[in-house]
């Protein structure tokens, strides 16, 4: 974590000087019109970078001079309600009679974010912080074409394992149909010899009790 450079607020005229000063690097200055969403968004990438101040309520116009305006403390609230893992300190200050704030904002040892999402400051301005920035960050170390190439095969993996499924089940119905219609030639096999040998059997019985009847009633 580098050091901020110290800002010495009790001078009379720091603000002023402050303003002059401003590089838009370690040093910002921004309307009290800012949203509460911009802002933490300034807050969250000055932590992703160096640290550094940045005075809320002061702006500096050509011709015009440096002014102050005065900043409503629920911008400054909603806005550390947006913020995570940021470690930074807010101090009031009073200029012509115009409330300002100013934030000390240290360099995150983790990964600063506003309303979840992870910023840096370019060319004096938050933007979200790059894809192999953040993947570092995180530790992961790797990018995206990489995370894709990996997605890509798992996707694929998972298709072959459900057609292998499907095939799977459409063989089991196969089977569980052959088992049925065996079933039924069994059935109707075990139906037709039971007629068969019914009728021999009938037949039998009925030559026998024919010769029966002839002895009886002495018919040659």
């Amino acid at each position: 974590m580098s050091k901020l450079p110290e800002l010495d607020t009790s001078k009379q005229d720091w603000a002023s000087e402050f303003i002059a000063n401003v590089d838009s690097i370690v040093s910002f200055i921004l309307p009290a019109s800012i949203s509460a969403k911009s802002l933490s968004e300034y807050v969250a990438g000055l932590s992703n970078t160096n640290g550094g101040y940045i005075l809320v309520g002061a702006y500096s116009e050509f011709g015009r001079g440096v002014g102050f305006q005065n900043v409503s403390p629920e911008l400054i609230e909603d806005a550390g309600e947006l913020l995570l893992n940021v470690s930074y300190e807010t101090v009031e200050h009073t200029f012509r009679l115009q409330k300002v704030y100013l934030f000390k904002v240290y360099q995150s040892e983790s990964l600063a974010l506003s309303d979840g999402r992870a910023f840096i400051i370019k060319d004096g301005k938050p933007i979200l912080m790059p894809e192999k920035t953040l993947l570092n960050q995180l530790g992961l170390g790797v990018d995206s074409a990489l995370i894709n190439m990996l997605s890509n095969q798992i996707t694929n993996q998972s298709k072959q394992i459900t057609n292998q499924s499907l095939k799977l089940d459409e063989q089991s119905e196969q089977i569980s149909t052959l088992t049925k219609d065996l079933r039924e030639k069994a059935k109707l096999k075990n139906q037709l010899l039971g007629l068969t040998v019914g009728g021999v059997i009938g037949a039998i019985i009925g030559w026998v009790l024919s010769i029966g009847l002839d002895k009886l009633f002495g018919i040659s």
